[in-house]
């Protein structure tokens, strides 16, 4: 009953979460996914878990709730997707989405045999940084559990991220276009996304509000809503049989890449891809896979501050930045398409309008859209494949 009772509090927690950030403007604009995160890490650091059970079995909670939610948030997150429309945007925006995705994958490779010796475990690093920085943060999460990385390394990775996305963000909107412009050419308008908005194929991914999960309350909607569970559910059950064929040490990785292709596919279906709210469930599981991660961190690393690993991170960033420019420049692409596409690629969706906005230019955000959600849709493939290459490379 104890250990019942923590569960319960684990998956309610972030929803009180969002109940106080839609009431409280200034919490809002911190975002709900890292007050989720800072909050599990804040109850860590100060002793106030629940312990009812022991800690062997608070442990156990923790573990399997945020494997769990990760692996049903991910047929969720990409349910609603329009596959079809994010790879119809041909041109320039997917010519820079594949340099920024090529960059981010050949800076976390050089940077993990620049610290191969002092890193533990580097591949693994390697393979979680390229699924943060192609897709996103349940990318890096799936990827964690695929190659079985270490739970403490994640949390300080997180932990990072955080922190040095936001200098990167910073940079983005205010230095980057100056800067880059003085080797990169103007953006033309091509006229034909002019009148498109984030409203029209991505809006339910532009949110990222607290106010995005009020539709989770609507109760029309509720039998659509627990009939995307279920299907994300049977997903995770056929990923995990299609696991059970293969060799254990290859079965996670198997796990999570079944269950991301399993949920492309269901996106082609039209019935499945217009159940509402689908996303929102999936964005609702990654707060609880945040809170959950947050209470499991050891907050020694907040502390003690790992200078390789910050450094490593740190590279991926700046050197995939560099790396995508120069090879922009050699492509003759624009400024505006190329800080648009290497946000989708280092940030996420919700990002998109906002660096948009920054950058003056509408007209960026459908295309900057469909390169995100291809992140998305990529990251678990380049993350995994880069780990296991890397690992090989290294004879690790």
């Amino acid at each position: 009953m104890s250990a019942v009772i923590t569960l319960i509090a684990y998956l309610l927690i972030p929803a009180l979460l969002v109940v106080l950030c839609q009431r409280v403007s200034w919490l809002d604009k911190l975002g709900v996914v890292v007050l989720s995160f800072a909050s599990g890490i804040a109850l860590a650091a100060t002793g106030m878990l629940p312990d009812l059970a022991g800690a062997e079995t608070l442990k156990a909670v923790q573990t399997n709730l945020s494997e769990i939610a990760i692996a049903l948030a991910l047929p969720l997150l990409v349910f609603s997707i329009d596959v079809k429309a994010s790879f119809g945007m041909a041109g320039d925006t997917m010519k820079s989405m594949g340099v920024a995705l090529i960059a981010v994958i050949i800076a976390s490779a050089a940077g993990a045999f620049i610290y191969a010796d002092s890193l533990t475990n580097v591949w693994q690093i390697a393979g979680m940084s390229v699924g943060a920085y192609t897709g996103g943060g349940p990318n890096m999460a799936a990827i964690k559990t695929a190659i079985e990385a270490d739970e403490n390394t994640f949390t300080t990775m997180i932990t990072y991220d955080i922190l040095l996305s936001a200098l990167y963000l910073m940079f983005v909107m205010t230095l980057a276009k100056p800067i880059f412009s003085r080797f990169l050419r103007p953006y033309r308008s091509q006229g034909e996304h002019a009148y498109h908005t984030e409203e029209e194929k991505f809006g339910h991914m532009a949110d990222e509000t607290a106010n995005a999960y009020k539709v989770l309350a609507n109760v029309k909607a509720l039998p659509k809503t627990a009939l995307a569970l279920l299907l994300s559910a049977i997903s995770v059950v056929i990923a995990l049989g299609v696991a059970s064929l293969v060799p254990g040490s290859m079965s996670s990785a198997v796990t999570i890449i079944t269950i991301t292709t399993l949920g492309v596919l269901a996106s082609f279906v039209p019935a499945i891809r217009n159940l509402p709210n689908s996303f929102q469930l999936g964005m609702y599981l990654i707060l609880v896979f945040c809170f959950t991660t947050g209470t499991m961190t050891d907050t020694s690393i907040v502390t003690n501050l790992n200078v390789d690993l910050f450094a490593y991170i740190s590279i991926i960033l700046i050197g995939s930045l560099i790396l995508q420019a120069i090879i922009c420049r050699l492509l003759d692409i624009d400024t505006d398409t190329f800080l648009i596409t290497s946000s989708a690629a280092i940030m996420s969706v919700p990002f998109i309008p906002v660096i948009a906005g920054a950058l003056k230019n509408r007209e960026i955000i459908l295309p900057g859209f469909a390169a995100a959600i291809i992140g998305y849709i990529v990251g678990n493939y380049l993350g995994v494949g880069v780990a296991f290459f890397t690992r090989w490379l290294l004879g690790a």
